[in-house]
């Protein structure tokens, strides 16, 4: 009998679901595998929403449908319409120019609307006119020209006199517009990078001639609305309205480093600046 039930005891603690060794790892193991499931469902949704802030490339792209673009002036056009080429590499000045020009003709009848699409827009510096709205859709990028030979110069700044850092002319704004009325820059946060990486090196090295322009300058104009858009990497200052009235600067993200990228003000309001409202989004 004592060999019986021996022999009974110890076959039912030698089974899988009795024996401790076998029965405590089964444990951690699902316990580990759970944690690493979830660990590879985090890193997948990080690295789908992962985007190259230096280089500008989108590693996973957001599978979600465009926003729609609103319409808020009775013509809109798209930069495309005028051989617009978003791939970084085309220079799309005089795409800009020919639609602007076709918005300046329908003043008397309300202006126009210029999409700038996603993508990738290089451009030397463009004016814009009144009753004009520039609309810079998600994952729209125009790009300054980084060499300072496509930069028309300017007279000095009346409140100076003078070049801020050189005596005599300056350069001109990415973006710039004189004596205008009605004029909107908007979008869907959509971005002006001046690519100002080149003008800080050459403003160091003292290779510059002339002082630095700005990359958004509205002068003597009225009824200026900028929102929801993004200004990056000015050469300069960043927002310059000079002698401007009823102006609205609401939603707009000013980005810069921190180090290494002089005078890259972020709104520099011009002197008799009236009307100016700044709204923190």
């Amino acid at each position: 009998m004592v060999e019986t039930v021996t022999s009974s005891f110890w076959w039912r603690w030698t089974q899988p679901h009795h024996h401790p060794r076998r029965w405590v790892p089964s444990v951690f193991t699902t316990h580990k595998a759970i944690v690493t499931a979830v660990w590879i469902a985090f890193l997948v949704t990080v690295f789908w929403w992962q985007v190259d802030a230096t280089a500008g490339i989108l590693i996973f792209r957001r599978v979600f449908p465009a926003k729609e673009v609103p319409k808020f002036r009775p013509v809109a056009f798209n930069l495309t319409d005028f051989g617009g080429v978003g791939d970084g590499v085309t220079v799309n000045t005089e795409a800009f120019e020919k639609a602007i020009l076709a918005i300046a003709k329908l003043g008397k009848k309300g202006g126009g609307q210029l999409n700038v699409p996603p993508g990738y827009w290089l451009t030397a510096p463009f004016n814009l006119t009144s009753h004009m709205t520039l609309f810079l859709a998600e994952g729209a990028v125009i790009l300054g020209i980084d060499d300072e030979k496509y930069w028309p110069l300017m007279p000095p700044l009346p409140s100076y006199g003078y070049g801020r850092e050189h005596r005599g002319p300056r350069y001109g704004s990415l973006i710039h517009g004189q004596k205008l009325k009605d004029v909107i820059i908007t979008g869907h946060n959509g971005t002006i990078n001046g690519q100002g990486q080149a003008w800080w090196k050459k403003f160091r090295q003292k290779l510059l001639n002339h002082t630095r322009g700005p990359l958004v300058q509205i002068m003597w104009s009225t009824d200026i609305l900028i929102s929801n858009i993004t200004l990056q990497d000015s050469p300069f200052w960043t927002l310059h309205p000079y002698d401007c009235k009823n102006v609205t600067i609401r939603n707009v993200t000013i980005l810069a480093p921190i180090a290494g990228a002089p005078n890259t003000d972020g709104i520099d309001p011009g002197e008799s600046l009236i009307g100016l409202v700044i709204f923190k989004g």
